[in-house]
């Protein structure tokens, strides 16, 4: 089968039995941000898997994996809407000439999802500070915060930031080939 006939099987399969049957799935951002967010929640999944697996290996590359595998699994209801609006601000914001326009695309709302998941965290420890009354460790909340940033990064970009351009890629072909770019 040709890459073609692929991509239109994929498409055919995406709006079947997958998030082409979502309110607005045609449009092409909201479209681009389902199908991140199903990329993103996948992601998150096998990252968790493959960490358990180094866990359950002996931890062959050294680090806590049972420990990232977990903490992955925690990040979904996170990362999985970050993805989404970040995917859909990218789509609506890009400017449709930038070359190689879905692996672009989908480098930057992978990166967007980091900065909006951590974005939310911040808002959180802001608000549980807030409500504690414990305002001196406002600094030390931002600076965890930040720790978590790198950590996450540092440990899934090597599975996130192809995952995203192989998406991103996807989504426009798919939709390049149901209509024109606009």
């Amino acid at each position: 089968m040709n890459s073609a006939g692929l991509l239109t099987t994929l498409g055919t399969t995406c709006k079947q039995y997958g998030p082409g049957r979502l309110p607005k799935a045609g449009r092409r951002d909201i479209g681009a941000g389902y199908a991140l967010a199903s990329a993103a929640m996948g992601a998150t999944l096998l990252f968790a898997l493959i960490a358990w697996s180094l866990y359950a290996l002996g931890s062959p590359i050294g680090s806590d994996w049972a420990f990232l595998g977990t903490m992955g699994l925690i990040a979904l209801p996170f990362v999985v809407p970050a993805s989404f609006i970040s995917a859909v601000i990218v789509w609506r914001t890009l400017p449709s000439d930038v070359p190689y326009f879905g692996a672009s695309a989908g480098v930057l709302a992978t990166l967007g999802t980091y900065l909006l998941a951590l974005l939310v965290l911040f808002t959180l420890s802001v608000v549980e500070v807030g409500v504690s009354g414990q305002y001196a460790q406002l600094p030390e909340a931002a600076a965890f915060i930040g720790v978590i940033g790198f950590v996450a990064l540092s440990t899934t970009f090597w599975l996130t930031l192809p995952v995203g351009v192989v998406s991103g890629i996807i989504h426009e072909r798919v939709t390049l080939t149901g209509a024109k770019r606009t």
